[in-house]
């Protein structure tokens, strides 16, 4: 990020999306331009095809009408530079009248948002799309793309198809370099584009200026409530240049310079002064903060070992000051609030992938895995479709579940069977599991069939496995010295087949004998019949072969035997201590898969972190629901740069190790010792309001705080804790109140903070969390951003705590 000062500027551009902050020293504003629409546009051919955008190209908006079909609507798009945008609009004629009628507000407009865009997708890649197929004549597949849109923006997919291939290629290399250099941005970055658009919500009028009664709407839609004379005196301090003053304000007025001012001191961190002070009072006779105050800071608080020169360069980018020798009070709230290494989560750990720890066998491993992958909604009459698949790929997820059955013309298809779900061919879920399997993650995606297919049909299914995915599929014999299962740096790129197979001595088709542990535990009327499984399909499958669950007991159970457990009878093994430890053991060598029980035909989810602490490494989830569940498998996978596999602690790998995941524990503590963990929340920024509405009664915040994990944690008392409410503010709460855990098996715990809105009345509301793997818990003043439950950032919503870890044996 470069820092520019300029006396002479005047206005910003607006790919900058920034505002100034004046520099109490040097008078000189401060713009910071890591973004710029030249920079954009540095060559030619990027400059070409954003003129060519600019002025507007004819595509058709494919929409998918239910029982009226596939409906194409004519629309003009262009993209508008200055704002960010992709405007549209159903009239094809003048482009200057379009401008003209955006400007006036026409209700044949519309527009995206840029940074609303999470993919741009390529031919058909949408249900929508797939629907399509080759059904319509002239329709051209490589004129078409989609917009898919964050979820937080709840926009559905734009679905496109321009005039030719060479538009097309326009539009998507344009959107795809502008979304990237969005996402690109800093915190800080993002920070002053959201006071930006705090600015303009306020300046009601549009005239570039804040008048008091603005900046009171503005408190009070920040959710902080303050006396009105309190008020205008931060206002009047802010106020300092008269501007406007021609106004009916007479120049009591603020501009952006001046709201910047006004915003910060609203944001005042008593928290951090305090910390700078005792870190900067011997340090530097003007009150600021050395580079050598700040390795002290760093090394004695954060746990942080650097070295001077990269204390010197942290003070060089985050201090706003033109004297970048050291921090100002400002420059080290900077840097605490928006330096991505102040979070609890490392960022090496949220993007790298620890090497060492992917070289042993995939049962010793958590791995991110999918239930009924292809819905994307309940499980009676939701939709199937390959978003489900893609969504779940760019999550992470390393298990996708594909459940076939016998469809028309001799080809396989994809649906929950017995139910109203629609279906999904399953070659387009194998074309799409390739497009995405290793777009998030290199390492070995499992395809867990659920095979209720004829012998033709299982047949076609593996000529489209072998056809589509070509060497990505892992068709490697398991050797006869082998004793466990290769581990995720061997399989590194490859496809694996999860099913049943034939016997080795089979030499062609025959029946599978044995029951279904793999039909989402319905009743019995409702489970396959004996079937024949195809010589083709079984030969594909090899270190994941689906059996029936033979007991703990079982002298011939092979390591390359999974098996799968519902909901209630991994809940009966679990409660029982002696069958509890078994499970472990036969995890150490063995996977197993857990998945939902059948009632939870609206797509609920078990409690997931059982399972886990007894080693189980599939549990499968609905990642279509948004719920606790997946709040804390998103925590489990966040680390080892999200590649969904997460290495089990020793005693969930070797069988010798004594441990049961019913209470106690058993564990040696010379070996596996208590951790005492202290968290200190100190405050909250920008909580939001339930809902996320930008109205209403400004809340009353209060923060629970838990230890999730084995039951000698999550059921001790003293691990459950919360802080008092702060009454009226949600911008900038300040709790300072500190806790205590004695974590007993902190391997397998979880770190939970929960923000609520304290009620007298009504039930308390949600208004945002955030969990962490103890084991990845950074210590020091650390910054948490919250969630919602479907994984949606509330940014700039955030918790700042201390931490502090200390063993015990």
């Amino acid at each position: 990020m470069q820092v520019n000062f300029d006396d002479s500027v005047t206005q910003t551009n607006c790919l900058e999306g920034v505002l100034f902050k004046k520099d109490v020293e040097s008078g000189r504003k401060i713009s910071i331009t890591s973004l710029s629409e030249d920079g954009l546009a540095r060559s030619r051919s990027v400059k070409k095809r954003l003129d060519l955008l600019k002025m507007g190209t004819q595509m058709s908006k494919v929409r998918d009408k239910g029982v009226r079909g596939v409906q194409f609507y004519k629309r003009m798009y262009w993209l508008d530079m200055e704002n960010l945008m992709i405007h549209f609009s159903t009239q094809t004629f003048n482009f200057r009248f379009i401008l003209a009628s955006v400007c006036s507000g026409s209700d044949s407009c519309g527009k995206y948002a840029l940074c609303d865009i999470a993919e741009v997708r390529e031919g058909y890649q949408t249900h929508t799309f797939t629907k399509i197929g080759d059904k319509f004549k002239n329709n051209n597949k490589e004129a078409a793309f989609s917009l898919i849109f964050t979820s937080q923006s709840k926009i559905p997919e734009l679905n496109l198809v321009a005039e030719d291939k060479k538009t097309r290629d326009a539009w998507v290399n344009a959107i795809r370099h502008l979304v990237v250099t969005l996402k690109s941005l800093s915190h800080q970055k993002e920070y002053e584009m959201f006071l930006k658009t705090q600015f303009r919500r306020a300046d009601s009028n549009n005239s570039g200026y804040l008048n008091f009664e603005e900046a009171k709407d503005l408190c009070k839609g920040l959710n902080i409530k303050l006396d009105k004379e309190d008020l205008r005196k931060l206002f009047n301090e802010a106020n300092t240049e008269k501007t406007n003053s021609a106004s009916k304000e007479k120049g009591e007025v603020l501009n952006e310079e001046e709201f910047v001012t006004f915003y910060y001191k609203l944001m005042r961190r008593p928290e951090i002064d305090q910390i700078f002070t005792r870190y900067s009072k011997n340090a530097n006779e003007h009150g600021r903060m050395t580079p050598e105050a700040l390795l002290d800071f760093l090394k004695e608080e954060q746990k942080d070992d650097l070295a001077i020169e990269e204390c010197k360069e942290i003070v060089k980018n985050f201090e706003s000051s033109a004297d970048k020798s050291s921090f100002t009070k400002e420059g080290f709230t900077h840097f605490l609030m928006f330096n991505d290494w102040q979070e609890l989560l490392s960022p090496i750990s949220a993007s790298r992938v620890k090497a060492e720890e992917m070289v042993h066998p995939l049962s010793h491993y958590w791995i991110a895995s999918s239930h009924n992958t292809y819905l994307t909604g309940n499980q009676l009459t939701g939709e199937s479709s390959i978003d489900g698949y893609i969504n779940s790929l760019k999550l992470g997820c390393r298990c996708v579940e594909l459940d076939c059955w016998d469809g028309d013309d001799g080809q396989p298809i994809i649906y929950h069977g017995h139910t109203l779900t629609s279906k999904i061919l399953f070659k387009d879920v194998v074309e799409a599991c390739k497009k995405y399997a290793f777009e998030r993650s290199d390492f070995p995606l499992i395809f867990s069939i659920e095979n209720h297919c004829s012998l033709e049909q299982q047949d076609r299914m593996a000529e489209l496995l072998v056809s589509i995915l070509g060497d990505l599929l892992y068709t490697g014999a398991i050797q006869d010295d082998e004793k466990h299962m290769p581990s995720p740096m061997t399989l590194r790129g490859k496809i694996l087949v999860k099913a049943k197979r034939l016997p080795p001595s089979a030499t062609g088709d025959d029946n599978d004998d044995e029951d279904d542990d793999d039909d989402d535990e319905r009743d019995d009327s409702k489970k396959k019949k004996i079937q024949k499984i195809s010589k083709k399909l079984s030969d594909l499958v090899n270190y994941i072969h689906a059996v029936h669950f033979p007991g703990f007991q079982n002298n011939d159970a092979k390591f390359f035997h999974m098996s799968s457990f519902g909901e209630s009878k991994t809940k009966k093994i679990i409660s029982d201590p002696e069958t509890a430890r078994d499970f472990v053991k036969y995890n150490t060598k063995q996977i197993s898969r857990i998945y939902p029980g059948a009632a939870r035909q609206d797509s609920s989810n078990l409690k997931i972190v059982e399972p886990w602490t007894a080693g189980c490494q599939i549990v499968a989830l609905n990642y279509q629901t948004d719920d606790r569940q997946n709040h804390l498998n998103r925590a489990m996978f966040a680390a080892n740069g999200g590649c969904g596999y997460i290495l089990k602690p020793q005693f969930l790998r070797d069988p010798s190790i004594a441990y049961s995941p019913t209470s106690p524990s058993g564990l040696d503590r010379s070996r596996f010792p208590i951790l005492i963990l202290s968290v200190e929340i100190l405050s909250g920024q920008h909580i939001p309001r339930p809902h996320g509405v930008d109205e209403g009664e400004v809340i009353d915040p209060y923060v629970e705080v838990k230890i999730r994990g084995h039951p000698d944690d999550f059921n001790e008392p003293d691990n459950h804790k919360e802080t008092e409410a702060v009454r009226n503010n949600g911008f900038n709460p300040a709790w300072k109140q500190s806790f205590v855990f004695n974590i007993k098996v902190p391997e397998v715990a979880f770190l939970e903070f929960k923000v609520k809105d304290h009620s007298h009345s009504m039930k308390d509301q949600h208004l945002g969390s955030y969990a962490i793997r103890i084991k990845d818990i950074q210590e020091g003043y650390r910054r948490a951003y919250l969630v919602d439950y479907s994984g949606k950032e509330l940014k700039p919503a955030s918790l700042f705590v201390k931490i502090n870890k200390r063993w015990i044996n």
